[in-house]
């Protein structure tokens, strides 16, 4: 018997040994097809050829960028209280005793400053090591 793997509209001939078994399959063509790993497998036998047909399952990519989307529009605390400072410079009103006043509000944008970067960080990767896929819409 022949086996031809469907992909995308390409014919692949594939060898028995990996055309027997779906997960041997699914590992084979994910080398090439990284999208491909959790794909639904569909048979269909004619004459001596076996035609399988390899059909990609939606999978988590994007579900980083909803949870940006969906997240409070908000202006990171290190920077809001950067400002506040530099408004306070730009009055005269910039002394000691109102940085020391500030300290406390000082420490806790940093922390929380260091946190939002930490977290920003964190997402980017996720998005850069998420597998390339094909658009629904066409790029102008």
């Amino acid at each position: 018997m022949k086996y031809i793997a469907i992909i995308e509209g390409q014919e692949i001939p594939l060898d028995e040994a990996i055309a027997q078994d779906d997960n041997t399959l699914k590992t084979a063509i994910s080398v090439y097809f990284p999208e491909y790993a959790n794909a639904e497998i569909e048979r269909q036998t004619t004459d001596d050829t076996v035609s399988i047909r390899l059909v990609k399952k939606a999978g988590t990519k994007g579900s980083q960028f909803r949870e940006l989307k969906n997240s409070s529009e908000e202006i990171n605390p290190a920077l809001k209280l950067g400002w506040q400072i530099k408004l306070l410079e730009i009055k005269n009103q910039i002394s000691l005793e109102n940085l020391i006043t500030l300290q406390p509000e000082i420490e806790k944008a940093i922390k929380l400053g260091q946190n939002w970067e930490s977290y920003i960080e964190k997402v980017t990767r996720s998005l850069q090591h998420q597998p390339a896929t094909t658009s629904r819409y066409p790029v102008l």
